[in-house]
Formats: structure tokens, sequence, C-alpha cells
């Protein structure tokens, strides 16, 4: 058995040597499918498929909510209490937030993205440290820090980082361990964590006391032999029991950390994975043609090994080792080409998905793109293989008896790639005009010229309203004074920025609903919607005036007028976001202005009710500059005008995402983008694949009727009806494919109805657009080998018989 198999595997090289053309193409139209599917399912592996970096990932849950689109949930100090003491089938349990810290001491301040702690926080990942120790549950509230593996390599490495004293807030922290590099909760970009209660004034601050304070994600494990179901059966009945103790909106639930994960993103990559999977049908269709064009080439050879006694599975063995060959060859090709098509794919954008410092191209893709290839060459080659081993040596020998069999079997390839490529071009086209949507989205605002850095202020120092209000109006008052500003004001948020803060409301003259509207609250200094340019449709913006003790008022956009006071002038009304004044009435806020709509929560979440409130009235510690530079000047330049006066004023701040607002509404951009341009280039190759096997195939179809041809242009037949008869052949199988592609289109559009914006996916100009587009394609690749057959002289054909 072993010599036979070498035997054809000798035989198949020398042959492929014989064929250097075909063998070329085929490896080629192989390396591109089975490379691009391979390289993007590292991307799948990494995100999804593979174990996270915990012990048992599975029994590692959190706090969920279940609205659609966002599982992850906040919950408030006192709820995630109530819970960790109630719940029997959770252990373990910890909350935890995401905080900006001030490091100070060496030089400039640096702001670092740290993380606070509450209860098991280490226990609940069950994640060891690199170096040293984590958090002892009687150090609650000592100043203890646990730092990243980035952080330490930045310390410059070696044991030596523990017991030292690091500056936080201007608080000192002594570095007790140091965390694996494969751990990254709550962020890829957390760099510090810290107990919560070490922070100054946490005993007594909203977060700790405030049960509708809800800023803390909220993380356990499961206690042996409990599931996620018995788990959300007894949060079921602790949240009727904690409702007495809260508000209407609570809701309690669960979901595994790594659902929670790649909850916005799976769809996509399962997506993606599916499109280049129909990219790798489509190679592997061309390939099947090439096979069945060569094994008819070759009928003479293979009649007479059959006369010779060679049998069906002997002959069917010999060609299944051909195309196993052209498959491996094509296999090396694509792991070669997968390694470079993984890199550039973190470069289009999967750089900025969970996980995304796992990809690689390792041991379990490389069996993946094994199984790949050693499917894709059984595949294209058994039914060249079948359809050539079940003659006769008389028929094989023969001549056009096999040619109705052949023609069968390349109409149902043609009928195929049509379909799969108008499949694969559809979602492109819907892809494509969606992100053009999304990029010809009105911000709301005038991006250009404007430059944004976050601030955050030591709490030690800013502990009171007066500190931070004094604050904020001395560095925008010198920057407004500088000749290279235009424009200065601070938020609470910026579009693409973060930080995003919502509260409910009710309105005056109406009842206070048991579960209110929210909106988003961007606390804002006088001077800010005007640095963003953010027009101004009614009323007044915000001034000096509005301050602590004058008048609560706000500004609102389009659609918060629009829902809130809909038929009705918004100017002068009042709504509550919660709280009673002196006397024990609500605290009325009124509206003074209205502007436009910005999308401060992405593009792609759209514009959001939002209200623009004096931060003299409600002060913050984290914001947002936005400085929009003197005309002419590049906004890049203005770091160095900022620093200067922000040491001016106090060194102990410092600076974070230091760039453009250009830049920051095009990272919004950036997911968007990576599947537009992905599914446009899977689109184009499906599109290219199907150009060329429409034309591989009516160029042999041409060739196999040649003799036919000229004998009817001989009787009379004019070179347009030899056109006519051959286009017409091929567009009654394109005719075919496209039905049968709009009909798995229509099937897949509620899959794809989840990545688009602003359309539907049964979008009539894309698939329109679509099926000419490939009806133009497939007549073009028609017609060139017609056009030949056409202009060829019948005389001379037939002379060579």
């Amino acid at each position: 058995m072993l010599s036979d198999v070498s035997m054809d595997v000798r035989y198949t090289l020398r042959t492929m040597r014989q064929s250097p053309v075909f063998t070329l193409a085929a490896v080629l139209v192989l390396t591109l499918g089975i490379g691009v599917t391979t390289a993007l399912f590292s991307v799948v592996d990494a995100v999804l498929l593979r174990p996270l970096p915990f012990p048992e990932p599975d029994r590692l849950v959190v706090m969920s909510t279940d609205k659609p689109g966002k599982l992850l949930a906040r919950y408030s100090l006192p709820n995630y209490e109530d819970v960790a003491r109630l719940s029997t089938r959770l252990r373990s349990m910890t909350a935890y937030g995401q905080r900006l810290m001030n490091l100070t001491g060496h030089g400039d301040a640096e702001q670092l993205r740290g993380a606070v702690v509450v209860g098991d926080f280490f226990g609940a990942f069950g994640m060891k440290p690199m170096l040293g120790r984590t958090f002892a549950p009687e150090e609650r509230d000592a100043r203890l820090a646990v730092i990243s593996h980035s952080r330490w390599m930045k310390a410059g490495g070696g044991e030596g980082v523990l017991g030292r004293t690091l500056t936080l807030g201007g608080q000192p922290y002594t570095v007790i361990g140091v965390m694996p590099p494969s751990f990254d909760v709550p962020a890829h970009t957390t760099e510090v964590w810290v107990p919560f209660d070490s922070l100054p004034g946490a005993a007594t601050s909203e977060e700790r006391t405030e049960r509708g304070f809800r800023s803390f994600a909220v993380a356990a494990r499961l206690v042996p032999g409990a599931t996620l179901e018995s788990v959300r059966h007894e949060l079921k009945s602790l949240n009727e029991e904690l409702l007495s103790r809260d508000d209407a909106t609570l809701k309690l639930g669960v979901v595994r950390y790594a659902d929670s994960l790649t909850e916005g993103v799976s769809l996509l990559l399962w997506v993606l994975l599916g499109a280049v999977s129909l990219v790798l049908l489509l190679a592997a269709a061309n390939v099947a043609h090439l096979q069945l064009a060569r094994a008819a080439a070759r009928q003479r050879e293979l009649g007479i090994r059959v006369a010779l006694g060679a049998g069906r599975g002997r002959l069917v063995r010999q060609l299944l080792t051909e195309s196993v060959l052209l498959a491996l060859l094509g296999g090396v090709g694509g792991v070669l080409l997968a390694l470079w098509a993984t890199d550039l794919l973190m470069m289009l954008g999967a750089n900025t998905l969970p996980r995304a410092g796992e990809v690689a191209v390792h041991g379990r893709v490389l069996l993946f793109a094994l199984a790949v290839t050693l499917t894709t060459g059984v595949g294209v080659g058994l039914v060249p293989a079948l359809q050539r081993s079940q003659l006769s040596p008389a028929t094989v020998l023969g001549r056009g008896a096999t040619e109705k069999s052949r023609g069968r079997t390349h109409a149902v390839l043609v009928v195929a790639e049509v379909a799969l490529a108008l499949m694969l071009v559809t979602g492109a086209g819907l892809m494509l005009k969606s992100f053009w949507r999304m990029y010809q989205a009105d911000p709301g605002l005038d991006p250009v010229g404007v430059f944004v850095a976050r601030l955050a202020l030591p709490q030690s120092r800013y502990d009171t309203p007066e500190r931070t209000e004094a604050f904020h109006r001395e560095l925008t008052a010198r920057l407004a004074a500088r000749p290279e500003v235009a424009g200065v004001g601070v938020g609470g948020s910026l579009p693409a920025g973060g930080s995003l803060s919502r509260s409910g409301y009710w309105k005056e003259g109406t009842e206070d609903p048991p579960v209110r509207p929210d909106a988003l609250i961007n606390v804002t200094t006088p001077g800010f919607l005007e640095a963003l340019r953010v027009p101004l449709l009614a009323g007044r913006l915000l001034t000096e005036s509005d301050g602590a003790n004058a008048p609560r008022v706000m500004v609102v956009s389009e659609r918060f007028a629009r829902e809130v006071f809909a038929g009705e002038d918004a100017l002068g009304r009042r709504v509550s976001f919660g709280g009673d004044d002196a006397e024990g009435n609500p605290l009325w806020t009124t509206v003074v202005g209205v502007v436009a709509d910005v999308a401060y929560a992405g593009v792609e979440v759209g514009h959001e009710p939002t209200a623009y409130v004096p931060m003299a009235q409600e002060p913050t510690t984290d914001g947002q500059l936005a400085v929009r530079a003197a005309p002419g000047l590049d906004p890049r330049k203005l770091e160095s005008v900022v620093r200067e006066e922000l040491r001016a004023v106090d060194s102990m701040v410092a600076l974070a995402r230091v760039g453009t607002l250009e830049d920051r509404l095009s990272s919004d951009l950036g997911q968007p983008r990576f599947r537009a341009v992905l599914l446009g280039a899977f689109g184009l190759l499906a599109l290219v694949l199907a150009a060329v096997g429409i034309y591989g195939v009516m160029s042999y179809s041409v060739s196999q009727r040649e003799h036919e041809m000229s004998v009817r242009m001989a009787l009379g037949a004019r070179a347009a009806d030899v056109l006519r008869l051959v286009v017409g052949q091929a567009l009654r199988r394109v005719g075919l494919g496209l039905v049968l592609g709009l009909l798995g289109a229509l099937a897949a559009h509620r899959i794809m109805e989840g990545l688009l914006y602003g359309m539907g996916a049964l979008d009539v100009s894309v698939l329109a657009s679509v099926s000419l587009l490939l009806l133009g394609t497939a007549w073009l690749a028609s017609w060139l080998p017609a056009r030949k057959a056409a202009n060829a002289d019948p005389a001379a054909v037939l002379r060579r018989g």
C-alpha cells in the first residue's frame, strides 16, 4: 500500500512538472483561499474560541442586565454588598471600576489608567501575581498597589519594584505585587489596582453610600454545583427583595465573563469568518473547474489505464492524490500568507478587539489550516475523480460521450460560484454603504482644529466643589488669553471620549414615573460648546453667571427638547434629575438653550437626549479639555501651550489621551471601517474569482465545441449567432445562480441587520446593483471566448479535424 501511494506521489509530481501553468494557477488560487481563511480564523480563535487565561473560566461570571447590546451592567456598592451577603450560589464576589490616577514625583505628572476594587478581586479571577502578593481581606482600606506587567517593565523590571512607593493622586501607595501579562481586567490599558476604600474620602463618598450611584462592575465565581440558571433564579428572588430598598430600575442578572467580553464583536467575527469561507469555496470551485478540464485533457491516458486493468479505486486514489498534493502546496503558501495577513488584520482594526494581544498563528490555527487544506484537496478532486473513474474503456477512448456529463458538472459549478459571489458581494455592498452613511453622519460640531485631552484632578487636593471650580476657571482663563487659542472649555464628555454619565429625569407638571427615562448629562464650563462649535438653535449657551449659587439651568440637545417637550417650546421649561432643595421640594433645572445633537457615545449608538449643565453647579474632577486652535495653527502644536499653562496652575494634574478631535472621531469609526474594508476586500475577491471561473468554463466549453461551431458557420451561421449561442448559455447559468444567491441573501438578511447603520439588510438598490454587476461581469467573461470562437476561420478548424 505504501509503495502504491509513493508511486502515486511520484507520478503526480511528474505530471505537475509537465503542466506548470495549471499547477501554478491552482496553487495560487488555493493559497489565497486558505491563507485569508486561516488569518481570520486566528482572530476568531483568539477572541471567541480560546479559553480565558483564568482558572475554570466557565465558572467566572459578571452581573448583567437584560438590555440588548449591553450585557455588562453597573451597580452601586450597597447593591453589591447586599448580593454578596445574601447569595448562596456565588463566591469570591468583587466590585471594580476604572479610575484615572495622577502619578507624580518624577517630572511632569503622568496619568495612569487604574482600577479600584472592593472584595476578593484577584480571588474572583483566580489569578496569582507574577511577583509579590495581592490584597488580603483585612487590607480593604490600606494604601497598597498591585501593578501590571507593562507598568513593571516601564519601572525597569526586577524584584526591586516591590516595596517602592507610587504617589497616586497625591497619596503614597506601596507596591506589593506585579500581575502577569495575560491579566488585563477591567481593560488591557489598566496599569495599577488599588483598594477603593484607600481613596481619600471614600468612606463618606456617594459611591460608597448612595444606592443610585451605579459605577461598579460586579464579578464572582459559581460555587461548586451551581449553574447559570440556578444563579439567575436566585438573583430574581433577591431582586424582588431588594426593590423595597432601591428604585424600580434595579436589574440583577448574570452572564459568563467571556460572553460579556465578546458580546459586541462575536456577531461581526462570525459573519466575517462566514464571508471568508465563501471566498474559500469560490477558490475551491475554480480549482475544481481546472481539475475537470485537466481530467478531460487526460481522457486518452485514463482510458488506456482502464483498458490495461486499472480498477476504479486505483484511478480515484491517483486523482485524489494529485488534488491533495495541490492543496498541500496551497496550504503551505496559505500559512505563509496568513502570517502576513494576520498582521494586516491587526493594522486594519483587529487590534481594538478584546484579547487582540493573543492573536497569533499557533498550533491550533495550524491544525485548522491543515484540516481546511485536506478538506479542500479532497473536495476539489472528488468530483473529477469519480467522474473519470466510472467510465468504460470504450467510452473513455471515444470522443463526445462524456461531454454532456462534463457540461452538467461545469454548469453546476458556475451556478454555485455565482450564487456564492452574489451573497458575498451583497454583504460587502451593504457594509460599504452603511460605512459611508456613518462617515457622512453629521457629528453636530466642527472637529477641525480642536486639541483634546483628558484631565483628572487628584481628589485629595480637590476635595471641595470650590477648589474644583477654581481650577477649571483658572486653567480655561489662562488658555483663553493665549494668542494660539481661539476657544477653550472643559466638559464631562467628548464624542468618542468616554466618561459618559446618564441620569433619570421627570418633567415638571407630570407625575414622577416609577421608571424614569434617562438622558446623557454633560457637565461643562462656559466656552465648551463654543470651542466645539455646536450650533445654537434657540435661547443661549452657558455663561460665567451660571455659578454655584445661581438658579439651576441647562442647555439641552435638539432630541432632548423634541422628546421631552414634544410640540412645546422647551425654553423656560423645567425637569428634575432627582434630589430635593432645603424645603424638601424637587430640585428643578430650567432649560435656557437648545443646541444641535452630538453623538457622544459614538456614531453607531447615535444621538441621545443630552443635557449640558454648568460644571460650577455639578463639579467633577474628571473632565475632557477641548481647545480650538487659532486660524491657521495645527492643533497638535497646542499640546506644549496646554502643558505650560497646566504646570502654572497645578503641576500635579496630568494630561491623558492627548490628540485632536478629528483623530478621535476617526477612531470611533475603527470597527465599522474594519468590517467594511474586510467585507469589501472579500467581495472584490469573490467578484474576481467568479469572473475567472466563468471565463475559464466558457473558454473550455468553446474549445470543446470548436468543431461544432465551425460546422455551423460553414453552413451559414453568422458570427453574431455564435456569440448569442455562447453568451446565452453562460447567462442562463448565471441567471440561475443570481436567483439562488438572492434567496441566500434574503435568508441571511437578519444576521446582517445587527451590523448596519441607518439602513436595512434588504436594501433594494444594493441588491439590484450587485446583481447587475455580476451579470455584466458574467457577460464580459463569456463574451471574450465567444468572440474568439466567432472570429475563427471555419475552414482552418475543419481541416484540423
